[in-house]
């Protein structure tokens, strides 16, 4: 069984709204000036907010929570490199403007040096001894 899947409630527990963190991260996700998602993507958060926070809660499909699940985790990772980026210049980080092209040109530095010192901890800088080489 998986949790994805939508769950039909009982009838002697009528579904109420779901009002939890996740709820407010993605209340926070659609309100945050700086993080700007399609036009196509922000209408179905906005489309699964609204459902979450009514009495249909349970109707949520798979893609939904799928999508829901993959741009909360994307703004949770660009709200810790925003905070990073921040603490860095000494200012808050509402008064940073730090948008989603800066998180994704970040997360492509993080990813290149992550490879980079990945190649560097199983190699080394040093060439390559070379070998004898006799004349005879």
């Amino acid at each position: 069984m998986t949790l994805l899947n939508p769950v039909t409630p009982s009838p002697a527990f009528p579904p109420r709204p779901v009002d939890d963190a996740r709820v407010q991260l993605l209340r926070s996700l659609l309100a945050d000036r700086d993080w700007s998602s399609e036009g196509i993507v922000r209408t179905r958060l906005q489309q699964a907010l609204a459902l979450l926070r009514s009495q249909e809660a349970t109707s949520l499909d798979e893609a939904t929570w799928l999508l829901v699940a993959d741009e909360t985790a994307r703004y949770l990772d660009f709200r810790r490199l925003r905070n990073l980026e921040a603490q860095l210049r000494g200012c808050p980080h509402d008064a940073l403007r730090y948008t989603r092209a800066d998180w994704e040109a970040a997360r492509n530095a993080e990813a290149a040096l992550e490879t980079h010192l990945r190649h560097v901890r199983f190699g080394s800088y040093a060439p390559e001894p070379v070998p004898m080489f006799r004349i005879h």
